[in-house]
């Protein structure tokens, strides 16, 4: 049988986390945005948030300060 829905297992462990983050430089915000990510490890949510919010704004994950991760 085939269907569009993924299968229950798969989502269960999967958690979606969204944050929103600001880019600090010398003491002061230069940049802000919102960062969204998908991942098995709530553990290791914090780390990957911020690296990629770092990647998008291309400075070193330091420079990021999340201001809020929601799980979703």
């Amino acid at each position: 049988m085939c269907t569009s829905a993924p299968d229950a297992i798969a989502v269960a462990q999967t958690r979606h986390y969204f944050a929103d983050y600001e880019v600090y430089d010398a003491g002061q915000c230069i940049a802000w945005g919102q960062v969204m990510l998908a991942c098995e490890a709530p553990d290791v949510a914090a780390q990957a948030l911020r690296a990629r919010a770092a990647a998008q704004q291309g400075v070193a994950a330091g420079a990021i300060r999340l201001r809020c991760i929601s799980r979703l």
